[in-house]
């Protein structure tokens, strides 16, 4: 998550949200910011992991999230999913802001 603090500027000039999810209780996540000097957009937690089901990316062998990336235009449909999002990949990022670009 935090390369996604490197582009946040350009996800906002596309009139765009980022929300981080995962499966930490909320003190994990304050904890997390903390240690990096703070996020610039939200981290929400799925300590039941109820949203990564409805999302199709709960890894039952291991009770964890997969790292995921989705596009989610403003009437709630995905328009982009990648369920092998890899943070060290700069292209997953690139493609992320391309579907942004690519919203209505």
């Amino acid at each position: 998550m935090t390369s996604f603090r490197e582009v946040y500027d350009k996800v906002l000039e596309n009139d765009a949200q980022l929300l981080g999810i995962s499966g930490d209780h909320l003190w994990a996540h304050k904890a997390y910011a903390d240690a990096l000097a703070g996020l610039p957009f939200p981290l929400l937690a799925d300590w039941g992991m109820r949203v990564v089901r409805l999302y199709g990316v709960y890894n039952p062998d291991r009770d964890t999230p997969t790292r995921s990336a989705f596009v989610i235009d403003r009437e709630g449909i995905i328009r982009f999913k990648n369920t092998a999002f890899n943070a060290r990949d700069p292209g997953h990022y690139a493609e992320i802001l391309e579907q942004i670009a690519e919203l209505p």
